[in-house]
């Protein structure tokens, strides 16, 4: 078992650690709607008597007429969405191309910082706050103002963010169709028992705050990636691919033919550090990769 002790580097990110209680939501009715295809929207729903904050992102293509493919993208400890979609993790090009709706939640202050519950029933937690209740209320709430596919909706996040998007591929009761964690650790592999995703785990050697190998507080990359594997029982041999950088390889690693086709890829960044990555592969942007691999179970 892993020490509970937790480093001191590693102190603040995981004042996280809380358990999820039953909770009740007031949503918001079709006609309060305020979307705008084009525009980013603040948007904010009623939680646990919490106002609960989220941006939304609707493409100029939107139609009413189709249901389109949701991104939920979780900012890291500490931040904020609107900067996070500003400086770090922006997806509107994406999603212009790909007629996908944006989402970006806020997480709620604890001890003056943002957090997210990435660690459901841990006995570490240290809050009651209900995070994936918030979610798993805020999809239901977008299929009643937004035409969307409630079979494809995406989680992604950037630190704990990440770690968020894990919680929520491992507990919660709405449809998660895949997840990518970028720059992120899972805290709690023995409670998490998901169903058979699409994985995509971005992650660099150099990375100082979440050691890529792991530490007495939280699993290496690899016993994580090992996990997924097994959970979607892929294949044991991964497809390789490498990108030369200045300063910076890329290696792809995709565990592929699981059960309903899902996959694993391993996005890993040799002396990359705690950050979202912007490489160009191929032509191919980060953002364009993580969303073309997470939807290529369809």
């Amino acid at each position: 078992m892993k020490n509970s002790l937790l480093s001191a580097t590693l102190f603040l990110i995981f004042l996280l650690f809380f358990g999820c209680n039953s909770s009740q939501s007031i949503l918001s009715s079709p006609e309060d709607s305020a979307f705008i295809p084009g525009e980013l929207i603040t948007q904010s729903i009623l939680h646990d008597s919490e106002e609960r904050e989220y941006l939304v992102y609707v493409p100029t293509t939107y139609n009413k007429n189709t249901n389109h493919p949701v991104l939920l993208n979780f900012h890291a400890f500490g931040g904020n969405a609107k900067d996070y979609i500003e400086n770090e993790s922006d997806f509107r090009e994406v999603a212009e191309q790909k007629e996908m709706i944006l989402i970006y939640p806020q997480a709620l202050l604890f001890s003056g910082f943002s957090v997210w519950n990435a660690a459901p029933f841990s006995e570490d937690n240290i809050t009651d706050f209900d995070d994936i209740g918030f979610i798993e209320n805020l999809i239901i709430d977008l299929q009643k103002q937004l035409s969307i596919d409630p079979e494809r909706v995406y989680a992604a996040g950037f630190s704990t963010g990440g770690m968020f998007s894990y919680a929520l591929a491992c507990f919660s009761n709405e449809t998660i169709a895949g997840f990518a964690a970028v720059s992120a650790a899972q805290l709690n592999l023995v409670d998490c028992a998901p169903s058979p995703i699409n994985a995509f785990i971005a992650h660099g050697t150099a990375n100082d705050i979440l050691p890529y190998y792991g530490s007495s507080d939280i699993a290496s990359i690899e016993e994580v990636i090992s996990f997924w594997n097994s959970v979607n029982q892929t294949s044991t041999i991964a497809q390789e691919s490498s990108y030369a950088f200045e300063k910076e390889t890329i290696y792809h690693y995709t565990y592929s033919k699981g059960i309903n086709n899902t996959q694993v890829m391993h996005y890993k960044v040799e002396n990359g550090g705690h950050q979202w990555f912007d490489h160009e592969i191929d032509g191919q942007s980060f953002n364009s990769l993580l969303w073309n691999f997470l939807t290529s179970q369809q």
